[in-house]
């Protein structure tokens, strides 16, 4: 039986599109570990944090991309940023990323430890510690001369430079009671005082970032920031 040229040639085709395939698999992966490689190394360069640096493309063939100029979307994620007295774990989303330095703007979070935010609290923060319950604040601990347990739980918003902690309820005796009321409780008349709004400010934000959110997670405080369209802030510039 002689062999069917056609279906000789339908086997070549098929394996040098499989051979194609996989070289360009590999060069995309190449590719986009050493650009992965870069945003790291520029990204720990500017943020200086103590603890490791990670970044991701997540947009499809984004080592090809690279090679045309374009990196796509990045997440970066760094442990132990060191901002104004505050240690942070910062995750940046950026959108549309250039091996320029530009992208279409993005977001990003940054996590501060409850051991912290209790230490901002000031004279409140010498009788309560702070924790987190579905988005609010919950300041715990004892009070006053008679030492009363008390739990304060705390709303959080925002501007685009400071986040504002106000304290809503006092749960104090088995009672459960707005801070408005604390007078009408025994033992409790300068705790009222203490409860007031406090405002934090957020300074010295790269250009074109801005505060956005602030909810008490887990972990800690969680602020959230939008990032305009541009050059990236500090963290995937330079990605080529």
């Amino acid at each position: 039986m002689r062999p069917n040229p056609r279906g000789k040639t339908r086997l070549i085709l098929a394996a040098t599109a499989a051979t194609l395939a996989l070289l360009t698999s590999a060069t995309d992966l190449l590719v986009e570990h050493r650009t992965e490689e870069r945003v790291v190394t520029q990204a720990a360069r500017r943020l200086k944090p103590d603890g490791p640096v990670h970044a991701d493309l997540t947009t499809p063939l984004a080592g090809l991309r690279t090679l045309g100029g374009e990196v796509g979307d990045v997440e970066v994620r760094a442990k132990g940023v060191h901002r104004r007295h505050a240690v942070l774990d910062v995750t940046v989303h950026l959108k549309d990323v250039t091996t320029n330095g530009d992208s279409a703007g993005g977001t990003a979070t940054a996590t501060v430890g409850y051991d912290q935010v209790t230490r901002r609290l000031g004279t409140l923060g010498n009788a309560l510690t702070a924790g987190g319950q579905d988005g609010d604040l919950i300041l715990a601990g004892s009070v006053g001369p008679l030492g009363l347990p008390v739990t304060v739980r705390a709303t959080l918003s925002t501007t685009a430079h400071a986040f504002t902690i106000t304290p809503t309820t006092v749960s104090v005796l088995g009672r459960s009671v707005p801070v408005q009321d604390l007078a009408d409780l025994p033992g409790t008349s300068g705790l009222r005082d203490e409860l007031g709004p406090r405002t934090v400010a957020v300074t010295a934000l790269p250009h074109g970032v801005a505060l956005t959110s602030a909810h008490a997670a887990a972990n800690g405080l969680v602020l959230g920031f939008s990032i305009a369209a541009g050059p990236t802030p500090g963290v995937a510039g330079k990605a080529s």
